[in-house]
């Protein structure tokens, strides 16, 4: 059979979790209409007869300065190491190409390269028609895919895209297993997820969402956790008039929760301000998202 990994790069908001979501039908990866969704590397495992693709969701490369937004950069760029072939998304809606081909210089790959040249469907044909002028001159070797993640067009070609370069060898993994994440991870994902959708501007992107504890007996799942901010007015957001906005997050995500697992699940949150944390080595580390890696400065 064919097996292999292939990861996922692009910049922000290009879609890379949606995209990933389309290929597994199934929700591994959180998406929000905000930049810097994904903050951690997740393997979405596909299979079928003779067939097994493990993609791998990075966070959008991105020019932050926080420690934090530097470890996501790592984090992404260190996925192009040992894998088979890697996918670099580009938004077709957008005229200006600078930014993707500034990126894809500065990209390290000793592996075959896929562009998808995703959101076709919020693109022109002029502009598809330039977007693909404009690749074939750069990326004479690049396989290109025109694709919709949100309407599920080009997903078929994706996939046979990236077998043509996998390597025949045995599974890596079970065939009803579709992410290499735990439920506990996958809590933590979801509430950060709600808070994109229900909180304005950028008190999401400052926030953090630590699990305390995580407790499965028969058919129920508990859950204590606990929001990070940076500053003392967003705790106050983050909770809201009478608690009402920490309740519409903490009922929407143990719903999704539910839906998720199919059982039933309870919710505690609570909100800690913790200064400075993006930009703190030992503060990221007590929020999980410090190197896991041992390199230098967070």
């Amino acid at each position: 059979m064919k097996c292999g990994y292939c990861t996922i790069l692009g910049r922000p908001n290009v879609g890379k979790s949606t995209l990933i979501n389309a290929l597994l039908s199934k929700k591994v990866s959180i998406v929000a209409p905000k930049a810097q969704t994904t903050r951690d590397d997740v393997l979405g495992i596909y299979h079928e007869k003779d067939l097994e693709i493990i993609f791998i969701d990075t966070p959008g490369l991105c020019d932050g300065k926080e420690a934090l937004y530097a470890n996501m950069n790592r984090s992404a760029r260190r996925s192009l190491s040992d894998v088979d072939v890697a996918i670099y998304m580009i938004d077709a809606s957008e005229k200006d190409y600078q930014k993707d081909d500034d990126l894809l210089a500065s990209l390290k790959m000793n592996c075959p390269r896929i562009l998808v040249l995703n959101k076709i469907d919020l693109a022109t044909a002029p502009m598809m028609e330039a977007l693909k002028e404009h690749c074939h001159a750069l990326y004479p070797k690049d396989t290109i895919v025109e694709a919709s993640a949100l309407t599920n067009f080009g997903l078929k070609e994706i996939k046979e895209a990236v077998k043509h370069f996998l390597p025949e060898g045995e599974a890596y993994y079970p065939e009803d297993m579709v992410t290499d994440k735990d439920r506990s991870f996958m809590a933590k994902e979801v509430i950060r997820e709600q808070l994109l959708h229900f909180l304005k501007e950028e008190v999401p992107h400052e926030c953090a969402v630590t699990i305390d504890s995580f407790e499965s007996k028969k058919s129920a799942i508990t859950i204590h956790a606990t929001v990070v901010c940076e500053k003392e007015n967003q705790k106050a957001i983050i909770i809201g008039k009478d608690g009402a906005m920490i309740k519409r997050i903490s009922m929407t995500a143990r719903r999704n929760l539910e839906k998720m697992w199919n059982c039933h699940v309870t919710l505690y949150l609570k909100v800690l301000c913790l200064p400075g944390w993006r930009n703190d080595p030992r503060k990221l580390q007590l929020v999980g998202y410090g190197d896991r890696h041992g390199q230098g400065d967070d």
